[in-house]
C-alpha cells in the first residue's frame, strides 16, 4: 500500500510516466544507441572543422546558434499518438498498480512537497490570504468565476448577440400590412379621444406624414441625406431622441439633423398651393422650434398628445423594415460608427436585443457572487466580526475574478476554444481541473510570478487598509 490514493486518471498518468522514463533509460544506457550517439557526435565535430577550414566559421557558427535558439522547424513531424493509445501502451506493459514511488525516490518526493509549500507561501504572501479556510473557499470562487465566464459565449450565441440581422426577414418600408396595422390604429386613437374632445388640429398631426420623413430639397439645402438611408441622419427616427425632437418636429412642422440642424419644412407649394412636401433654406433655432411646440401644446392638449402618439406609431412602423431604426443616439457623436453599423443591417432591434444579453449577464455575474459570498459565509464561526468577515469575502470575490479573467494557463486549459465542447462538456472540464491539485498549483505559480496590475493592487490596498481600521 502506497502512501498516496490515486483515482483512475492518475493511475493512468503513473503508468504513462513510468513508460516515458524507462524508454529514457534505455535510450542512454543502451550500448548501441550510445555507440551511435558518439559516432554522431564525432562526425559533427570533424565536419564543423573541415567547414572551418574552407571559410565558412561563420555559416557555421550562425546554424549553430539557430539550433542553440530553437527556431527551426522539424523537417519531418513525428507521429501524434492519441492519449488514449499511450494509455493502452502503457497498460500492456506495466499489468500492476504504478506508484509515484515506483519511480521517484523519497528526496525527491519531499522536494516535490517543499515546492509546493513554497508556492502557497508566497500566493498568501502576496494576496495577503493566509487563513486556510479562504484558501479553499478562492479555488472554488475561481472555479465559479470561469464557469460564469463560459455561459456567456453560449447565451450570447444562442440569443443571436452582436449579429446584425438579414433584410430578407424584414418588410419593405411601403408594406401594406404596415400601413393598414398604421391606418387603424390612428382610426382607433382618434375614434376614441372624438367621444369627449371636439375636432381639431391633432387630428390633422395624428394623419399628416411626418415631416423627419421629407428628403425633397435637402440637397438644394447643402445637406447629404443618403437618400434611404435618412433615418441615420434625422434625430425623429432616434428611438430615444426621436421622443422629444421628433415630437417637436411633428408638432412644428421642422427636420433635425444629426448635427443638430433644424429647417422647416413645407407641406404645399407657395405658388400652386399643390401638395409638395420638402425641405427650405429656413434653419430654426432649437429653442425657437420648442417654443412653437409648447405654444402649440398650449392651444390644445390634444396636440401634444396627438404629436407623442403620432411619433411612437412612426418608430413602430419603421422598426420592424428592411433599414429598421439606428442605433439610438450613436449618430450624435460618432456618425462613422453609426453608418457603419447601419449599413451592415445592424439596427436599434439588435442593439436592445445586446443589452438585453448583457443585462442578463450583469445579473448572472451578480448572482454567481452572492453564490462564493454565501459559501464563505457557511465558514463564518459564532465569534468572529461580521464585517471583517465582510472584508475578507470582498478579497476572494476579487482576487477570483482577477485570476479567472487574466490567466492563461485557465485559458489554455478551457476557454481558448469553448465552441470545441457542448456546455456540459466544458464544466465537466472545470469540475475536474479544480479537483487537481496541480493544476491549482499551476494558477498560483502563474499569480506568483505574474505582476499584479495596477488597478488590482489598488483595489487590493484598499481592501487592507479598510481590514487594518477595523
Amino acid at each position: 500500500m502506497g502512501q498516496f490514493q490515486y483515482s483512475k486518471e492518475e493511475l493512468d498518468i503513473n503508468k504513462v510516466l513510468k513508460m516515458n522514463l524507462d524508454a529514457s533509460s534505455d535510450l542512454l544506457n543502451d550500448p548501441t544507441m550510445k555507440a551511435i550517439r558518439n559516432q554522431s557526435d564525432e562526425n559533427i565535430t570533424s565536419s564543423q572543422k573541415l567547414l572551418c577550414s574552407l571559410n565558412k566559421k561563420k555559416e557555421v557558427d550562425d546554424l549553430s546558434k539557430k539550433i542553440k535558439e530553437k527556431t527551426r522547424k522539424l523537417e519531418h513531424s513525428p507521429k501524434l499518438e492519441s492519449w488514449e493509445e499511450i494509455v493502452e501502451q502503457a497498460h500492456s506493459k506495466y499489468t500492476d498498480v504504478v506508484k509515484i514511488e515506483d519511480f521517484m525516490t523519497p528526496d525527491e518526493i519531499q522536494s516535490v512537497f517543499d515546492e509546493l509549500d513554497e508556492i502557497n507561501e508566497k500566493f498568501s504572501k502576496k494576496t495577503s490570504i493566509a487563513n486556510k479556510t479562504d484558501l479553499a473557499v478562492l479555488t472554488v470562487a475561481i472555479a465559479l468565476q470561469v464557469t460564469k465566464a463560459l455561459l456567456f459565449p453560449y447565451i450570447a450565441n444562442k440569443f443571436e448577440y452582436g449579429k446584425s440581422f438579414d433584410p430578407k426577414d424584414r418588410l419593405d418600408h411601403n408594406d401594406k400590412s404596415i400601413q393598414k396595422a398604421h391606418r387603424e390604429a390612428n382610426d382607433k386613437y382618434r375614434d376614441k379621444k372624438l367621444k369627449k374632445n371636439d375636432a381639431g388640429k391633432w387630428i390633422e398631426i395624428l394623419y399628416q406624414t411626418v415631416p423627419y420623413d421629407i428628403t425633397k430639397g435637402s440637397a438644394k439645402q447643402g445637406i447629404h441625406m443618403e437618400g434611404r438611408y435618412h433615418r441615420l441622419h434625422t434625430l425623429g427616427h432616434d428611438p430615444i431622441l426621436g421622443w422629444i425632437f421628433g415630437t417637436a418636429n411633428i408638432l412644428t412642422d421642422c427636420i433635425t439633423f444629426d448635427n443638430l440642424q433644424t429647417n422647416r419644412i413645407i407641406r404645399h407649394d407657395p405658388k400652386t398651393h399643390a401638395k409638395n412636401m420638402k425641405i427650405t433654406h429656413e434653419i430654426v433655432p432649437l429653442s425657437k422650434m420648442f417654443q412653437e411646440s409648447y405654444d402649440i401644446t398650449m392651444e390644445n392638449k390634444l396636440n401634444l398628445a396627438a404629436a407623442i402618439f403620432a411619433q411612437s406609431q412612426h418608430l413602430k412602423s419603421d422598426k420592424n423594415t428592411k433599414l429598421g431604426l439606428p442605433v439610438p443616439v450613436l449618430e450624435v457623436f460618432n456618425k462613422e460608427l453609426a453608418s457603419k453599423l447601419y449599413r451592415e443591417n445592424y439596427d436599434a432591434l439588435c442593439f436592445s436585443r445586446d443589452v438585453k444579453i448583457v443585462g442578463t449577464s450583469a445579473a448572472v455575474s451578480r448572482f454567481f457572487d452572492m453564490i462564493i459570498a454565501f459559501v464563505h459565509g457557511l465558514y463564518k464561526k459564532p465569534d468572529e466580526d461580521v464585517d471583517l468577515y465582510k472584508v475578507r469575502t470582498r478579497k476572494i470575490l476579487l482576487i477570483s475574478n482577477s485570476i479567472a479573467s487574466t490567466s492563461s494557463i485557465i485559458n489554455a486549459a478551457i476557454t481558448k476554444n469553448p465552441k470545441s465542447l457542448d456546455i456540459g462538456g466544458l464544466l465537466n472540464t472545470v469540475s475536474h481541473l479544480f479537483l487537481d491539485i496541480r493544476f491549482i498549483t499551476k494558477i498560483k505559480q502563474e499569480f506568483v510570478e505574474n505582476e499584479i496590475s495596477e488597478r488590482l493592487q489598488k483595489e487590493l490596498d484598499e481592501i487592507d487598509q479598510l481590514y487594518d481600521s477595523m
